[in-house]
């Protein structure tokens, strides 16, 4: 509290801080509970006190809603992206055709597990991995939110307090 940038609001940076502390149930044994996130472009008298865990990310893709209730979370930590074969894998092929059969049937993977996921009813996925653009399609289309690149960090905070496993 003693920084010259907060000094002529310490009283309110005060009163925040203590309200954010005592708000938290548990901490680790850093003492690590209370997230700060900074946002460009708005003054010190705007901060405020989010009940709750937020995420410094966005959405996935402007299509998106911006909020969902009720919310069921997905919590995946692999890539939503069209699947290819693992490296050193080789395929001679003689027919064009056949080509386009595998490259059909690797992106028919990513879509049934797609499926999977909205057949559960998740309408909030987050990965710690990436979504391709035709996985984006997918979720705008069926109304959820998805966030990619999320913090293993963040993900382990979110299944926490959501009972997720990942």
């Amino acid at each position: 509290m003693s920084s010259k940038l907060i000094a002529a609001d310490s009283d309110f940076f005060a009163n925040l801080v203590v309200e954010a502390v005592q708000a938290v149930k548990m901490t680790n044994s850093r003492g690590e509970g209370v997230n700060i996130l900074k946002a460009h472009g708005k003054s010190a008298r705007e901060s405020y006190l989010l009940k709750g865990y937020a995420l410094n990310t966005g959405r996935a893709a402007q299509g998106m809603p911006t909020r969902v209730t009720p919310a069921r979370i997905a919590c995946l930590v692999f890539n939503l992206q069209k699947t290819k074969m693992q490296l050193g894998v080789q395929v001679l092929v003689n027919d064009p055709r056949e080509l386009e059969k595998i490259l059909q049937r690797e992106a028919d993977m990513t879509k049934e597990r797609i499926d999977k996921l909205l057949k559960a009813e998740a309408n909030v996925i987050l990965t710690a991995k990436g979504i391709d653009d035709m996985a984006l399609k997918y979720f705008v289309e069926a109304g959820a939110i998805t966030v990619r690149c999320v913090r293993k960090e963040d993900m382990h905070h979110i299944a926490k307090a959501t009972g997720a496993t990942l």
